[in-house]
């Protein structure tokens, strides 16, 4: 038995700045490590040195790069980012993901959130971009027959539903 769920996101973004898209597309699998990591996602491990002292490491590995077969799911594990005609990203992935990555996987999903370009009509009746309840996914446990855990944009935040 595996803690394992079918994770599927797709969501638009909106332009980003050329760090940003490079950050993103080596989470991706999609490009090499860049420099500097502006995402804030905790990548500390604690390991022991030579000497048998534990000491704290970063270990930064991109989230959402998986691809080929899925081990307990069924079809194909992929992430995709394409320029949209009108501006902007269109990015889809799909992963195979264990509740002991969501400290890595949250803070990566909240990043995307507040990047997210949805149309929705504000409270002035004008048309506003962002997210308001807009889906964008799901996660199922990979035993499951139906989807239970939706992804829904709030507040610019990604949230599981």
């Amino acid at each position: 038995m595996a803690d394992i769920y079918d994770f599927f996101l797709a969501i638009n973004l909106r332009d980003l700045p050329d760090a940003e898209e490079a950050e993103l597309r080596w989470h991706l699998g999609l490009g090499p490590q860049p420099p500097e990591l502006t995402i804030p996602i905790d990548f500390s491990e604690v390991v022991v040195d030579d000497n048998g002292e534990r000491v704290i490491v970063e270990a930064p590995e991109p989230q959402l790069a998986q691809r080929g077969a899925g081990w307990k799911i069924g079809g194909a594990l992929f992430a995709a980012l394409e320029a949209r005609e009108n501006g902007g990203w269109a990015l889809t992935a799909r992963q195979e993901l264990h509740p002991d990555y969501y400290d890595h996987v949250d803070p990566l999903l909240e990043w995307l959130g507040a990047r997210a370009d949805h149309p929705y009509v504000g409270e002035d009746g004008t048309e506003k971009r962002g997210g308001c309840g807009d889906f964008v996914g799901y996660e199922r446990w990979y035993e499951d027959s139906t989807i239970e855990r939706l992804l829904v944009i709030e507040d610019f935040k990604i949230l599981r539903r």
